[in-house]
């Protein structure tokens, strides 16, 4: 499994996979960004109208194919049929386990209601607790997965409606807000990340995760910034800033 040498560098988080490298969400993503030498893979789980765990973004994806159902209104076996690009289809979550397991860590957002325990199970079946970090913008998922398993690590990505804060006082807000439910990471877009914010969590011990960085420049700052993890397009530019 891939762990950065210093310890001092950012985790290197694939979105979704290896987003331009290949299919996002997609086994082929996945495999590409292991490959590359990502630190953690960054997927999304839902749940199909018949239980499946699915890994796919949001219903974005759906109507760019014109179907104007919802994820959990369709059958496992529907959405297996959408077409994600080079003949990949939508994997479950067992598939990216097990394609992973032993490479790779994973970041895994839940990014529906109530299927926490469902998740906690498959991870704790597959072994794969220790290797796991859970994150979601829903705070009541977060709190269900640490009732059922203390030992994951949990990430809070805020803001919901917000992508950009400007206003120091707002963004500090958040900050402490998490503090309140003691989550070790905090997950925000990069633009509201800054020294300020960036030193006022670590000093709270707070780690930060920023997302989603895509060009050389951006990636160096945060890098010389000091942020404990990156979440990035292409695993390839990121690898080659940090190690080379």
């Amino acid at each position: 499994m891939n762990e950065n040498e210093n310890e001092n560098e950012p985790l290197i988080i694939g979105h979704r996979g290896a987003y331009d490298e290949a299919p996002e969400n997609t086994l082929k993503g996945f495999k590409k960004a292991i490959e590359l030498g990502a630190d953690y893979i960054e997927f999304d789980v839902h749940q199909s109208q018949d239980g499946a765990l699915v890994i796919i973004h949001d219903v974005d994806i759906l109507r760019r194919m014109r179907i104007n159902n919802t994820i959990d209104q369709m059958t496992l076996k529907e959405l297996q049929k959408l077409d994600l690009g080079e003949g990949e289809r939508v994997p479950e979550l067992w598939e990216v386990i097990k394609l992973g397991k032993g490479k790779v860590n994973f970041l895994c957002e839940i990014k529906a209601k109530g299927i926490s325990e469902k998740v906690i199970t498959l991870l704790r079946n597959e072994g794969v607790i220790d290797n796991t970090i859970i994150q979601s913008f829903f705070v009541e998922e977060l709190l269900e997965v640490r009732r059922i398993e203390p030992e994951l690590e949990l990430a809070a990505i805020v803001p919901i409606n917000e992508e950009y804060i400007p206003e120091w006082d707002k963004r500090k807000r958040l900050i402490e807000e998490l503090l309140n439910f003691e989550f070790p990471i905090i997950v925000t877009r990069y633009k509201n990340v800054d020294e300020q914010f960036l030193q006022y969590s670590h000093k709270r011990n707070l780690k930060v995760f920023t997302y989603t960085i895509n060009t050389r420049k951006t990636m160096e700052r945060f890098i010389n910034m000091g942020v404990d993890g990156i979440i990035v397009n292409s695993v390839s530019k990121a690898v080659k800033i940090i190690r080379k």
